[in-house]
C-alpha cells in the first residue's frame, strides 16, 4: 500500500472492525488513531521526543495485541468446550460430582429410577445412553419413540413444579433457562437431585451423553457410538475438505428477528470441523451468547462466499423478514455469495434442532453445501 506524506492512511482490519488511522503532519510529527466498535485511542508523535514516541509505540503494540490479536477485550471464549473430563469434578462408584455452567457443583446419584427431563434434546440423549424417564416436557416433534406416552409437566420453558414434586422424581434435567433456576430451591427443599445444561453444539453433545452414560452405567456402550460418529466424521473431511476453505456469513431469522451465528454455535462449529471459516470475528463471541445483531454494512466489508440462513418458525416468514430487513436493501444485492447463487437455506432437522447420532449426516449435509458434490 503506498502512503501519501500528507492526509490520511488507512489499514483496515479484513473483518470492516477494527482500523487504524494515521495523519503524517507537514512538520515531521504523527498522529495515529486505533478504532474500533468499542473505544478509540489517539496517539501523537513529535519527532523531537524520542522516549515519549518508544513509549507510547509499545503501548499500541499492547492495545492491538488486546482488541486483535488476543480478542479477549470484547469476551471471546472457546464456547466449545474441551470435553466431558472438564466437567466431572469427582466420580465415585455411586456418585459424580458435575460442574454445571454456571460454575457451582452438584453431586448426582448413578442409576436413577424416576427422572424426569425438561427439554426433547436431553431426552433424547438420556434414551441414547440406556436411561428411562418417567415425565417430560410438552411437544411431539423428535420425541424417542419409547418417550412419546410419558406424561408431560409443562413446557421447556414453563415446568409446573406442583405437577414434578408429584412425581416424585429422584433427578430432574433441564436446560439453562432462568424459568428452571427459580425451581432449584423448591427442588433442594424436596431433596431432590438436578442438573441443568447448556447444549449447543456437538461439543457439548459429546460431554453430556458421556455424563448420561456415567449415569446409567452404560459408558462402554456410548464410547463405542462416539467412536463410531468420530469415525464417521473423519470420512466426512477426507471426501469433501480441500483448499480453499470457504467463508461462511451464518444468518439466523425468525418471524420477528435477523440476527448472525457467532463461533460456538452449533452450525459454527461444524464449520469449523470442515475447515470453513465463520466470518464473523471470534472476539465477538461472548459467554453465553451464540447470535449477534450486525449490521449489513459490516456483512459487506466481510464478503462472504457463502450464506446459509437458519430459520426458527415458518420458513417463508422469516425469508419475508430476512427480506424486509436486509434483501431490498442494494448492498444485499451486491454481496458476491448473492450474485453468484450460493445462498442456502438449512434444514431445521439437522440445523436448528440437535442432530445427536445423526450428526455425521448433518456435517456430510453442510459439507456438500460448502464443496460441491466428491
Amino acid at each position: 500500500m503506498s502512503l501519501s506524506i500528507y492526509g490520511w492512511v488507512i489499514f483496515p482490519d479484513h473483518s470492516g472492525i477494527f482500523n487504524i488511522f494515521s495523519q503524517i503532519k507537514p512538520e515531521g510529527g504523527l498522529r495515529l488513531f486505533i478504532r474500533n466498535s468499542y473505544m478509540d485511542f489517539v496517539f501523537r508523535f513529535d519527532r523531537h521526543r524520542k522516549k515519549t514516541t518508544w513509549r507510547r509505540l509499545g503501548i499500541i503494540g499492547v492495545i492491538i495485541f488486546f482488541i486483535y490479536g488476543n480478542g479477549a477485550y470484547c469476551g471471546s471464549t472457546d464456547n466449545t468446550g474441551p470435553g466431558f473430563e472438564d466437567r466431572v469434578i469427582r466420580e465415585t462408584g455411586d456418585q459424580i460430582q458435575w460442574q454445571l455452567p454456571g460454575g457451582e457443583t452438584t453431586w448426582l446419584s448413578k442409576r436413577p429410577k424416576r427422572v424426569v427431563i425438561l427439554l426433547t434434546s436431553l431426552l433424547n440423549l438420556w434414551y441414547e445412553s440406556g436411561g428411562k424417564a418417567i415425565a417430560r416436557c410438552s411437544g411431539e416433534l423428535h420425541v424417542p419413540q419409547e418417550a412419546k406416552d410419558l406424561p408431560t409437566v409443562g413446557t421447556f420453558a414453563a415446568p409446573n413444579i406442583e405437577t414434578i414434586i408429584a412425581l416424585e422424581p429422584d433427578l430432574v434435567l433441564a436446560s439453562n433457562l432462568p424459568s428452571f433456576k427459580v425451581l432449584m430451591p423448591i427442588l433442594d427443599e424436596n431433596h431432590i437431585e438436578y442438573a441443568y445444561f447448556d447444549y449447543i453444539n456437538f461439543h457439548d453433545y459429546q460431554r453430556i451423553l458421556s455424563l448420561f452414560a456415567a449415569l446409567n452405567d452404560n459408558s462402554a456402550k456410548v464410547s463405542q457410538i462416539l467412536s463410531g460418529i468420530a469415525d464417521e466424521i473423519n470420512v466426512v473431511r477426507a471426501r469433501y475438505v480441500r483448499e480453499p476453505a470457504p467463508k461462511v456469513l451464518l444468518v439466523f431469522t425468525t418471524p420477528n428477528s435477523v440476527s448472525c451465528e457467532l463461533n460456538g454455535s452449533q452450525t459454527s462449529v461444524m464449520l469449523s470441523m470442515l475447515s470453513a471459516q465463520n466470518v464473523i470475528p471470534d472476539r465477538f463471541s461472548t459467554m453465553g451468547k451464540t447470535r449477534i445483531s450486525f449490521s449489513l454494512e459490516r456483512i459487506v466489508v466481510l464478503d462472504p462466499d457463502i450464506i446459509l440462513l437458519n430459520t426458527m418458525g415458518d420458513v417463508e416468514d422469516c425469508e419475508k423478514r430476512l427480506k424486509k430487513e436486509f434483501s431490498s436493501n442494494q448492498a444485499w444485492a451486491g454481496l458476491r455469495a448473492i450474485q453468484e447463487n450460493r445462498f442456502y437455506v438449512l434444514p431445521k432437522e439437522y440445523f436448528l434442532y440437535k442432530p445427536n447420532k445423526a450428526f455425521p449426516k448433518a456435517l456430510e449435509y453442510l459439507a456438500r453445501v460448502l464443496y460441491g458434490a466428491s
